[in-house]
């Protein structure tokens, strides 16, 4: 979105100080040296005049004037900052000034336009740098150039919103995601309340800073106004996973599931960040397996207690791998074309048939050890089965080879072993 301003808006305000001319001798030179265009002296003028009534609403307002017109003539665009900002201050204190008078002339009505003119001389300067490829060619850093017209504008104009939104995405651009998460939370506070894209990125620009905690609370304020947006409620589940609040985002992405149950994404990301869980766990039960073997000979207690742990740890990661099995067996059925569903299925019966084999290995019944490695082979040859469809339907992934090259020399098939070792290029 462009607003234009036409260059004779800005000399027609220069002709309209002139004809409004009062008899007030203290601003007669003020209003000369602005004619001059000798803004340096104008401003000099108006010091005078509040010297000796620093409530004078008619220097104020003319020292704010010569402050956007020495502004505009100004070719450091950073120097700007501080003229719009002793402008905007002029202007508002005029603007209660007047307000205060029986009768207010007619320059208060222009304060409002003096405002608008330097908000949108810098904002519109700040869009053809960021998106005019003539004007970014004249500058080696363009993207500087446009944030600097926008931090103009918005000094002169603190009230736009537009000029903020557009500040966050070239913050973004220049990935200042501190900037874009900054002014986009201005953009939230000037509506008060926001819209739900605007909280959907001031999240994103937080997750992008590693601040998933601050995302979290902004997207939970975004929810309570716009319950039903399914954005914000991705976003949310996101964030709570990256928080360690598993539970409830795995709450939100059933819902989710729920609303839209031939959506496969939503059920991959219920069947990995389960299946992450159920990794947490293993590594549990094998840290207690190893330290049950350094024990065996010494604490006989604390081994027993340690199986008895290692037993309850099982049956959660059993009714976990189910269940995220469930959602990832659903997802490729929808979706049989997305290698990264059949991989994760894949990793899922790998690590059952290494908990299979482990279990084997540390039995002294022969024939619950032989049960256990027909489990354990049947399960390896699922995950060999899900890594060749992965690998079939993405062959230049070289980690899909890398996981068929373990399973098939798991499995003793070693000449595809082979093969799916120079695949991977190991």
């Amino acid at each position: 979105m462009k607003i234009f301003f036409t260059r004779m808006f800005f000399f027609t305000l220069a002709v309209y100080v002139f004809a409004s001319c009062t008899g007030d001798p203290l601003v007669k030179p003020i209003k000369d040296s602005i004619d001059a265009q000798n803004y340096e002296a104008a401003i000099v003028a108006a010091d005078s005049a509040l010297l000796t009534n620093p409530t004078n609403a008619m220097a104020l307002y003319y020292r704010g004037l010569a402050m956007n017109m020495k502004a505009g003539a100004t070719d450091d665009i950073t120097s700007r900052e501080a003229l719009y900002s002793e402008m905007r201050s002029n202007l508002i204190d005029a603007r209660s000034a007047f307000a205060d008078m029986e009768k207010a002339p007619a320059e208060a009505e222009q304060v409002n336009n003096i405002i608008l003119n330097a908000w949108g001389r810098e904002h519109n300067k700040a869009i053809e740098y960021a998106l005019d490829d003539s004007v970014m060619a004249t500058v080696q850093n363009p993207i500087e150039y446009s944030i600097q017209h926008l931090v103009n504008a918005t000094t002169a104009n603190p009230d736009s919103t537009l000029s903020y939104d557009v500040l966050a995405q070239v913050y973004y651009m220049n990935s200042d995601y501190q900037g874009a998460a900054a002014a986009m939370a201005k953009v939230i506070e000037l509506k008060n309340p926001g819209e739900a894209s605007e909280y959907d990125r001031y999240a994103s620009y937080n997750f992008l800073m590693g601040k998933p905690d601050i995302a979290v609370k902004a997207l939970e304020k975004g929810l309570a106004l716009y319950p039903d947006s399914t954005s914000l409620i991705q976003k949310m589940a996101d964030g709570l996973f990256q928080t360690g609040d598993t539970d409830r985002a795995l709450e939100l992405v059933e819902g989710l599931i729920e609303n839209d149950p031939s959506n496969a994404q939503y059920r991959l990301v219920i069947g990995t960040q389960i299946y992450q869980r159920v990794m947490t766990l293993s590594d549990s039960v094998s840290a207690n397996s190893d330290l049950i073997y350094d024990l065996r000979d010494e604490d006989i207690v604390r081994v027993e207690q340690l199986n008895e742990i290692n037993k309850e740890l099982r049956g959660q990661i059993d009714i976990l791998t189910t269940r995220a099995e469930a959602a990832l067996v659903t997802a490729a059925e929808i979706e049989p074309e997305n290698p990264m569903i059949f991989n994760t299925l894949g990793v899922v019966y790998q690590n059952k048939s290494a908990a299979l084999f482990d279990l084997r290995n540390n039995t002294l019944d022969n024939d619950e050890a032989m049960r256990l490695d027909e489990l354990a082979k049947a399960e390896a040859t699922l995950a060999m089965e899900n890594y060749e469809r992965a690998a079939e339907l993405d062959p230049e992934n070289i980690s899909y080879w890398e996981s068929l090259f373990r399973i098939y020399t798991a499995l003793g098939m070693l000449e595809k072993a082979e093969a799916a070792m120079e695949k991977a290029g190991m």
